[in-house]
């Protein structure tokens, strides 16, 4: 039987494990791709958490099952990819895939792209934005940026 699609992607600055099988989601972006990210900074690179989420498993599964990370860059070029991960899965049972994420500079603004493949199959394909602020944005919370990076 097939892998099932992912059916979220939660985008935050950190996850931090905690007990009882509970994670805690830090930095909240929004879900994907319903995210708009600010870069004050487009000098220092980017970090992010995802957190995506598949639904039960039925059926008879035939193991091992491997995910790849890819994010890409509005030209396609890409950011970020994993190496192959092995998903913990089982029957009737949903499951989640959380990993840190750094997108070195350079930015391009606008829509970048986010592909959870399992055993080379894409099982999520969503977006998230990224621009850089407006003037106003920055004013009081002492962040300045040198002229031309502000859009």
């Amino acid at each position: 039987m097939p892998f099932q699609n992912f059916n979220y992607c939660i985008v935050c600055e950190g996850l931090r494990p905690e007990l009882g099988q509970k994670l805690t989601i830090l930095g909240f972006f929004g879900v994907a791709p319903n995210v708009e990210i600010v870069v004050a900074n487009p000098n220092i690179p980017l970090s992010l958490s995802l957190l995506s989420g598949f639904p039960p498993v039925p059926g008879i599964l035939t193991p091992p099952y491997n995910a790849t990370l890819t994010v890409a860059r509005p030209d396609g070029s890409v950011a970020f990819q994993s190496p192959e991960l092995p998903l913990q899965v089982l029957a009737g049972r949903g499951g989640i895939l959380g990993m840190g994420v750094v997108v070195p500079p350079p930015y391009l603004g606008g829509l970048h792209s986010i592909r959870i493949s399992v055993n080379n199959q894409i099982k999520l394909a969503t977006t998230f934005n990224l621009r850089f602020p407006n003037p106003g944005e920055l004013q009081g919370i002492g962040i300045r940026v040198p002229p031309g990076q502000v859009h």
